[in-house]
């Protein structure tokens, strides 16, 4: 599959290049998990897109950066097992938002602290990230630091109830009754901690966590974003922070089924598993609920699907689960956002993985669901993602014709296998694109691989225009059956063959998607090679 420079458009090739230009294609490699790979892939997407410099930008609201997203950037460099980003990460966080009590500021904007306010959740996280990455890294500074902000998070944002000991938003909630945040508690995050620090209190958080989510899922089937505990350990759902307003399940409230899904206590899921039975139960879910499960808007957002997918997946329902997951991803890659892009990522780590340091909900082989994918070489097992996504039945029959019409590509499609040497070999025809048979069927779950060449020895082939596809283009792929898969282009990467990141490209993926790859860069007449890949991603419509 022969791809060149858009420079070269319409120039000869010498003859030389004629006997080795299809040895220009995409390498892979075959011996990485596909659990890994997932998770990386989903890890990496969200840091590439948001963090600068070390600071996680809400480039969709306002260019802000604040404690969550950093917490966030934190765990998912650990989970993309990055160390040289997390340091990065937490850099950026140490020089700019921790304050002398240890907690971290929430928000940041044009050049300085607007909200020295600590959020627990926030520096929850970043806690559970620091001790995570110490274990990962070998290094016991970062566990230390980890340690000691948890130890803060106690000293300042807990407090005893009758319910037991519970996770305070802030310090400004010490008095009762206390503002109190279902979805900040994170059982997993807790312990974590305490195996880390020892401190029995991260067990008493637990517990009270545990008895407070319970109770007010008793009040009301649906966690709410924001409630009241008082001392006497009474409950009540709130419309806000300050008690106002009409109480709802929104942004806030989805990740409390994620983060008790994730748990390694079965008390922990079955109150993931409660709130799976009062969602609605409607292919489009909306992004936010009233307290009786009724739609508050038409939006969609990934959050709410993971949240649904964690709750069935707690309830054993791996089915829904997965179909959700299906859904996160779609929304996730059609509207991206900071928030949405990091619970996407989020959402598959803490389900699928160990990584993070609880039990995945839905975990490789677990109901079988590994067994349903097949080995492609080269690719890594990319028929689904076999940890919480794979098709419930799959659609065998191959494809035989691709329309791009963006680029005036509307072309038969031929079949391709992997060379001797490990890569995917390129179509005979320098107008013939193909696609890799041993790979993911286009249209099912997973990346679909379709390769064809940017040039021949005289003048332009079938590919030379790629490089000009947009996010929105679409791509059609007609099957032997009849039936047409749709995909969107979402993203163009250029990436050096030498060190092709084979985790992040052909990594597994919940959702049907497309990998069209051709050659890039300059010529090197010395291996016979062009240098760099083009690879567009695309996602089903």
């Amino acid at each position: 599959m022969s791809l060149a420079r858009r420079a070269l458009a319409g120039a000869a090739l010498s003859a030389a290049v004629v006997m080795t230009v299809a040895a220009c294609s995409a390498s892979v490699d075959p011996d990485t998990s596909t659990q890994e790979q997932s998770t990386v892939a989903s890890a990496t997407a969200f840091l590439d897109a948001y963090v600068e410099d070390g600071r996680v930008v809400r480039t969709d609201q306002g260019g802000d950066t604040v404690s969550e997203g950093q917490a966030y950037g934190m765990l998912l460099a650990v989970a993309a097992d990055d160390p040289s980003r997390f340091d990065s990460i937490w850099d950026w966080t140490t020089a700019n938002l921790q304050r002398d009590d240890l907690l971290l500021s929430w928000q940041w904007k044009d050049g300085g602290v607007v909200d020295e306010q600590p959020a627990s959740d926030a520096d929850l996280d970043a806690a559970r990230a620091l001790v995570l990455a110490g274990d990962a890294f070998d290094r016991d500074d970062l566990r230390e630091q980890g340690v000691a902000l948890g130890t803060a998070v106690l000293d300042e944002m807990t407090a005893e109830t009758s319910l037991g000991r519970i996770l305070l938003p802030g310090p400004w909630a010490t008095a009762s009754p206390h503002a109190y945040n279902p979805s900040y508690a994170s059982p997993a995050a807790y312990d974590v901690l305490e195996r880390a620090s020892g401190d029995p209190r991260w067990a008493e958080v637990a517990e009270g966590s545990r008895a407070a989510t319970a109770a007010l899922l008793d009040a009301n089937a649906l966690p709410t974003d924001w409630a009241t505990i008082g001392a006497d350990g009474s409950v009540a759902i709130a419309g806000s922070a300050g008690g106002g307003g009409e109480p709802g399940y929104g942004y806030d409230a989805a990740r409390t089924a994620i983060r008790f899904a994730e748990s390694c206590d079965p008390d922990d899921r079955a109150l993931a598993a409660r709130i799976s039975s009062a969602l609605p139960k409607d292919e489009v879910l909306a992004a936010e609920l009233d307290s009786g499960a009724g739609p508050r808007t038409t939006d969609q957002h990934p959050v709410a699907y993971a949240a649904r997918a964690a709750a069935s997946a707690a309830d054993g329902r791996s089915d829904d689960a997965r179909a959700d997951l299906r859904r996160m991803a779609e929304t996730a890659a059609s509207t991206p956002t900071y928030y949405g892009s990091a619970w996407n990522a989020l959402t598959a780590a803490m389900l699928s993985g160990d990584v993070l340091g609880g039990c995945p909900a839905l975990a490789d082989g677990a109901d079988g669901a590994a067994a349903q994918g097949t080995t492609a070489p080269g690719i890594g097992a990319a028929a689904g993602f076999q940890d919480p996504v794979a098709p419930a039945s799959a659609n065998t029959a191959p494809p035989v014709h691709i329309s791009i019409p963006a680029i005036g590509v509307d072309t038969d499609l031929v079949g391709l296998d992997r060379g001797a040497d490990g890569w995917i070999q390129a179509p005979e025809d320098y107008d013939a694109v193909g696609w890799y048979e041993k790979g993911v069927l286009p249209g099912e779950v997973g990346p679909a691989v379709i390769a064809g060449h940017v040039d021949s020895p005289t003048g332009p082939a079938v590919f030379i225009d790629l490089p000009r596809l947009a996010p929105g283009d679409t791509v059609a792929i007609e099957r032997a059956d009849g039936s047409t898969a749709d995909f969107v282009v979402t993203g163009l990467q250029t990436v050096e063959k030498d060190s092709f990141p084979t985790e992040s490209i052909y990594a597994p993926t919940p959702t049907p998607q497309l990998r069209l790859v051709t050659c890039a860069g300059a010529w090197d007449p010395a291996s016979g090679h062009y240098v760099d890949n083009l690879v567009v991603t695309a996602v089903a419509r």
